[in-house]
């Protein structure tokens, strides 16, 4: 196991969560809410794969794909054109 992926799972013990709580498809499966949600996920990006949210089936969260953007550059959103959209999205 990476270093990286070690230190997560070090981390989540430590809060004393349960991994089960983590499971976000699980805690959204069927529970719509008046609140959109969107979530921007890439195929280069390990931390939160895109395809981890293809299982994903909830009509309050849109996904949107982009191609080869790892974590770094998706966290903070780098590109104009992300940023813009994101700017589109909130108003």
């Amino acid at each position: 196991m990476c270093r990286g992926k070690t230190a997560v799972k070090n981390v989540i013990k430590d809060s004393g969560i349960d991994e089960t709580q983590l499971d976000l498809i699980t805690l959204l499966k069927g529970k719509q809410s008046a609140n959109r949600t969107t979530l921007y996920v890439s195929n280069a990006d390990p931390i939160s794969p895109a395809g981890y949210w293809q299982a994903l089936q909830n009509k309050s969260v849109t996904v949107v794909h982009y191609s080869n953007l790892n974590h770094t550059r998706m966290v903070s959103l780098i590109n104009q054109a992300m940023r813009n959209e994101v700017l589109h999205r909130l108003m």
